[in-house]
Formats: structure tokens, C-alpha cells, sequence
């Protein structure tokens, strides 16, 4: 993401959150991302890391720093239609948030995606309900092949930030 395309997503997040809720990390390395948290109703708190390394060309893959658990104990850990997860990355849940080829988006819809997601999420683990129940999946060419054939997509990982 070039530094003009940064200012941009930074404007209009700004203009929507504190200031001090996200920040744009190792911008014009390699490695790039977006640290954003997110607090659900219930007072839960999130941080989620959104790999911005090909984007605006292809959605962020954004994850939750933490491995999340379904009702049940499961890990999320895996791709799950019902649960909305894709394939984990440095024992994080990653979050299948977004139908991309939206000319228009912005780190701003995808945070708001996420964040309904987390809610949808802290839902499941009241009630037990998968988050489709309360979500309708988004389908996507790309979500199609990372679910049906995971081991596509092994050795596509986000830069690590450490």
C-alpha cells in the first residue's frame, strides 16, 4: 500500500475511531499492517491484525491476536463456513470478513465487518448457535478454494510482524 493510500484509509478511520484505537504498522516495509482493537457490547476486547501488504489489490487477511474458541472449545483454527473462520496463522483465528472486488473499500468497511463479526461471535459463545445462524456467509470464489482445499493456501501466510 503506497503512503498516499495510507492517508487515505488514516483519514477516514480517524474520522469514525479514536485515534487511539488503531495504528498503521511497518508502512513502506515489506511487511506492512494495521493493528485495529475492537470492543464488543458485552465489554469484550479484541486486537486484530489486518495484513495490508497487497491491499487495496486483494482483501486484507485479518486475524485475531489470540486463538478463539467456539461455545463448545474447539479451537478456530481452520476453515469453517458456519463459523466464518479461514485457516489460522501464528496461533491467531483469522476472520473470513469480506466479498472482495468492491471497487470502493476501505480498511473502514472491513473493520466494520470485523466488528460484526466479534458481536456475532460473543452471540455464539452465549448460545452455542453457529455464527451463520446470525450471520449469512458471504460467499467468494476465494473463500470456496481456501475451504474446500486448505492445503492450497498453506504456504500463503501473512508477513510475520515480529
Amino acid at each position: 500500500m503506497d503512503l498516499a493510500r495510507v492517508k487515505f484509509e488514516d483519514k477516514i478511520l480517524t474520522h469514525y475511531l479514536p485515534r487511539n484505537i488503531f495504528r498503521f504498522r511497518n508502512i513502506g516495509a515489506p511487511n506492512p499492517y494495521l493493528q485495529a482493537a475492537i470492543q464488543a457490547r458485552d465489554g469484550a476486547v479484541y486486537l486484530l491484525y489486518f495484513d495490508i501488504s497487497e491491499f487495496p489489490t486483494s482483501k486484507p487477511r485479518v486475524y485475531v491476536q489470540q486463538m478463539l474458541y467456539t461455545h463448545s472449545g474447539q479451537p478456530m483454527d481452520s476453515c469453517s463456513v458456519q463459523n466464518h473462520t479461514l485457516k489460522s496463522w501464528n496461533g491467531w483465528t483469522q476472520l473470513c470478513h469480506y466479498i472482495f472486488g468492491d471497487s470502493d473499500i476501505t480498511l473502514w468497511k472491513v473493520y466494520l465487518m470485523c466488528r460484526i463479526w466479534i458481536e456475532m461471535y460473543r452471540a455464539h459463545l452465549r448460545t452455542g448457535k453457529p455464527i451463520d445462524y446470525y450471520l449469512n456467509h458471504q460467499h467468494s470464489s476465494e473463500d470456496t478454494v481456501v475451504c474446500e482445499n486448505p492445503t492450497l493456501t498453506n504456504d500463503i501466510a501473512p508477513h510475520n510482524p515480529l
